[in-house]
């Protein structure tokens, strides 16, 4: 079943901010770079080798000399720009302390050349060093200097007019070819995904309500080769008894939406990967309002659902071998006449019965229609939720790691392996049963949250409910993790995207079997 909606969404005296000035990417043989705009990597204590020590030499031994005389270390993520030095007009020095061992690093290194290269006015010439476990590394590079160089922009009265890239980062790779395979058909493809997911999430709610969501999957993923999206109004979640996810929504003017994303690279028949997304467009709490302080970054209350889409993009734009489906359950919590209420039963389309006790429980809401829906519909291999849930994750994990909760350990070994692999760090966390006993509920199956339990598993254990015996679960909570307050390399101030990176790299493993 397909059915595509189309949503009205008002105009609005703003002007879409223009694209960020990005850099351009090519790829050389890695030779000593002979003159022009250059970045050399610099190990611990200020070592130079390989091509950075060759075009020490060109230089007559002046960038050992500045390295000597301003202390420069080479601690990881370090860096000293020069210019002027022997036959370059500019050199920047990137440390790598003892060296990189990982894709994070490179992803790392790739997005400090980026920053550090961004006002200059010229092509730059990127020597990579070698990482002691990644594939293609100057590929891997350019997708931290893509990553690192994201920017929403700013929402103006007038539009600012969109540039060509001011600079072309070509990364030297001893197989050029490769490198730019390795590019073109994986790498890009992982940074346009997260470009998608934060382009979601920094949207203001004002515009982003679910249809737009919706609207903007449709159109991102028209002409995809292999992908069909399908939309779920109002009337048709209310029809199919999704009660749990039409009544988060029915407080607001803005009604919700379900959006499945289903890609077919794999074989006819084979049973999709499910990646079920919390898309609450914003989230005031609803009758359980929130306080005013910091409610303002609740439009980024549907990065599990931003994440979710991102994911599949990814994975059709690299042509994965494998079938999955994105299901985004969008709403938007809004307090008005009509909103349910602390004391409210609603039934999901499961049948089961849920007592509301607070209404700022409403990603859990969603995700159980969600999760039940695309059991039913795709009956996957495997389901995982991601959602920007609780607060009480990020008392216990801070801003540092994701919460991972499931109750089959071979399938946490494969999301911790993901997290290692792709940066996006997970924690995993108990789902005692005493979490459970907390949901219940003396006029329902269960009620939305317990008192006195710890509140990140009380809302898995919630979720659980929701997942069938033979479908193999994780749930995640990124609450922590999906909102860059200061922002670092690789991830720039707000948006993150955090998902879609672990999702491809989950998925690399049910394409190897």
């Amino acid at each position: 079943m397909k059915t595509w909606f189309t949503a009205a969404v008002s105009v609005l005296a703003l002007a879409l901010p223009a694209a960020a000035d990005l850099p351009a990417i090519e790829f050389a043989k890695a030779e000593r770079p002979n003159k022009g705009a250059v970045v050399l990597p610099v190990g611990k204590d200020g070592a130079l080798e390989g091509l950075s020590r060759d075009a020490d030499r060109a230089a007559k031994g002046a960038i050992a000399e500045a390295i000597t005389m301003a202390s420069f270390k080479g601690e990881a993520g370090q860096t000293l720009t020069l210019y002027g030095v022997g036959p370059y007009s500019g050199v920047l020095l990137v440390g790598t302390g003892a060296g990189l061992k990982s894709a994070t690093d490179m992803q790392t290194y790739g997005a400090t050349v980026g920053k550090g290269t961004s006002a200059w006015k010229a092509n730059v010439t990127v020597v990579v060093p070698d990482a002691a476990d990644v594939t293609h590394d100057a590929a891997i590079a350019a997708q931290g200097a893509m990553l690192g160089a994201y920017d929403f922009g700013k929402w103006r009265s007038e539009p600012a007019a969109a540039t060509e890239p001011t600079v072309t980062l070509t990364f030297l790779a001893p197989d050029a070819g490769a490198a730019r395979r390795a590019w073109e058909s994986n790498a890009r493809a992982v940074a346009e995904g997260v470009y998608f997911a934060r382009d979601l999430i920094s949207t203001p709610s004002n515009i982003k309500t679910p249809a737009w969501f919706a609207d903007q999957v449709v159109a991102k993923f028209d002409g995809v080769p292999n992908v069909s999206v399908t939309v779920l109004d109002e009337t048709q979640i209310e029809a199919l008894g999704m009660g749990a996810l039409y009544g988060t929504g029915q407080g607001s003017a803005r009604p919700p939406r379900l959006v499945a994303v289903e890609y077919k690279g794999g074989a006819a028949g084979d049973a999709p990967l499910a990646f079920v997304g919390k898309g609450i467009t914003f989230d005031t709490g609803g009758i359980s309002i929130k306080p005013s302080a910091n409610m303002w970054r609740m439009r980024m209350d549907m990065s599990g659902a931003a994440a979710s889409a991102g994911a599949v993009l990814t994975l059709a734009k690299r042509e994965a071998k494998l079938n999955a489906v994105a299901v985004l359950a969008l709403a938007e919590n809004m307090p008005d006449g009509n909103a349910i209420r602390p004391g409210d039963v609603l039934t999901s389309m499961s049948g089961k019965t849920i007592e509301i006790m607070s209404t700022d429980a409403e990603g859990r809401l969603v995700l159980a229609d969600g999760l039940w829906w695309a059991q039913e519909q795709y009956k996957p291999k495997m389901a995982v939720t991601i959602a920007t849930l609780t607060g009480a994750v990020v008392g216990a994990l801070g801003p540092d790691y994701a919460g991972l909760f499931t109750k089959d350990d071979k399938l946490a070994g494969t999301f911790l392996a993901a997290a290692e692999s792709s940066g996006e760090a997970l924690w995993r966390m108990p789902v005692h049963p005493n979490s459970r006993k907390a949901l219940n509920s003396d006029v329902a199956d269960l009620k939305n949250g317990g008192e006195g339990a710890p509140g990140a598993s009380v809302g898995a254990a919630f979720v659980m409910e929701w997942a069938k015996e033979e479908t193999p679960f994780v749930h995640l909570d990124i609450a922590g993790v999906a909102w860059q307050n200061a922002g670092n390399a690789v991830d720039p101030k707000g948006a993150v995207g955090y998902g879609v990176r672990l999702f491809d790299e989950v998925a690399r493993t049910y394409e190897s079997k």
